[in-house]
């Protein structure tokens, strides 16, 4: 009771000398809070940027995966095997992909004017894994994957070259006339569609007749962290008999990566957070130290009037205890609530971990004991007469 008494008749000196311990107390849930946050915006991401992309093609030319006609749509590629595909758990999408040989392409009807260019043929699942950007006309829509028309999209690097600033105009690969309905200038997915003239599947393939070096691929997009396992399983899904024959092109998961950084994050705040407490704790035991020669009367009363040592030792430690408690807790609340607004400012997802906060009062209260310690000995050394020399 005295100890708390002494405490709170004195607000100015008790916030004063509390005041490190707020800090310290702020400073630990603050670093933690913060860090986890910030450890929460890492994982998420890498989740954003993990790799999404798989690619299946024949493990080899000589295979059974692939038909004696290379311009044929081998089974792999059929509808039904793409339907086993999109059904896997993790897939968003997929598609097939004919990779045409490079190409003239050109305004004119004279091949002699034509660049060598990429035609690449892609069907509605394979469009919507590439997702071009369109910044001129428009996409395939269902009627042109269906009837293959012969319409074309074209990189934003072709249609420049080829002198194209507006849709509706007509270029022609090889000897064949296409009408460009869209130019593109990014792709979320497989920048190599950057290099080359893009057409309805149906169209390729039909292009294709005869020629060699054809390539059959599916393109899939997967959901974050669903990439490895989608690449093990989507051969068996489009072959269930021959899966060895095909091959799939999975990214590895950065989870090592990921876990190193989180760790660093959290070591670091970790032992920054106890500086900042430990500091807090030298704060109260140079105010308590302090202290102790501006109250030399007080204490040297108490003793005249009959106080012992063991007493003026309980009272100090109590006070410095209630100032750590009470350090502990406004810090601790004010902690919380900087996490809070640093999180809401940048748009973040706050992560408030109450056992820290919890462990920050209970930190505030330790510190506030060991830091009384030396003073409340020392204390125990006033005579009773100093107080008559007061």
């Amino acid at each position: 009771m005295e100890a708390l008494h002494s405490v709170t008749g004195h607000p100015a000196r008790s916030l004063l000398t509390a005041f490190g311990t707020v800090l310290g107390a702020a400073a630990f849930v603050a670093t933690l809070g913060i860090s986890s946050t910030i450890s929460g915006q890492v994982s998420e991401s890498f989740d954003v940027r993990r790799a999404t992309e798989v690619t299946v093609a024949p493990a080899s030319s000589g295979t059974g995966a692939e038909r004696a006609h290379r311009d044929e749509q081998p089974d792999w590629q059929s509808d039904a095997a793409l339907d086993r595909l999109n059904r896997l758990n993790g897939v968003e999408s997929a598609g097939r992909r004919l990779l045409l040989p490079e190409l003239a392409v050109s305004r004119s009807f004279s091949l002699d004017e034509g660049a060598p260019t990429r035609v690449m043929g892609v069907d509605a699942g394979a469009l919507r894994v590439i997702e071009p950007h369109i910044v001129l006309g428009r996409g395939f829509d269902g009627f042109h994957h269906s009837s293959g028309q012969p319409v074309a999209l074209l990189p934003i690097g072709t249609a420049e070259r080829l002198a194209i600033d507006r849709v509706g105009v007509a270029v022609f690969i090889n000897d064949r006339s296409y009408i460009v309905i869209g130019v593109f200038d990014d792709v979320e997915s497989k920048p190599e569609t950057l290099a080359g003239v893009v057409v309805p599947y149906s169209s390729a393939a039909r292009l294709a007749d005869g020629m060699p070096d054809v390539q059959h691929d599916v393109v899939i997009r997967t959901i974050p962290g669903a990439a490895s396992l989608i690449g093990a399983q989507a051969p068996l899904a489009l072959s269930p008999t021959t899966p060895t024959a095909l091959t799939a092109n999975a990214p590895p998961d950065p989870k090592t990566l990921r876990r190193e950084v989180e760790a660093n994050v959290t070591q670091l705040s970790v032992i920054l957070s106890f500086v900042s407490l430990a500091i807090g704790a030298v704060s109260i035991g140079n105010a308590a130290t302090a202290q102790i020669r501006s109250r030399v009367g007080e204490i040297g009363l108490r003793r005249a009037v009959g106080a012992r040592p063991v007493h003026i030792f309980a009272q100090l430690i109590g006070e410095t205890t209630l100032l750590g408690t009470a350090g502990g807790l406004l810090g601790s609340a004010t902690g919380v609530l900087t996490v809070v607004a640093v999180a809401l400012w940048n748009g973040w997802q706050p992560v408030v971990d109450l056992p820290s906060a919890a462990l920050a009062v209970a930190g505030g209260t330790a510190a506030g004991l060991l830091a009384g310690l030396i003073p409340a000995w020392r204390a125990t050394a006033v005579q009773p007469v100093a107080a008559l020399q007061r």
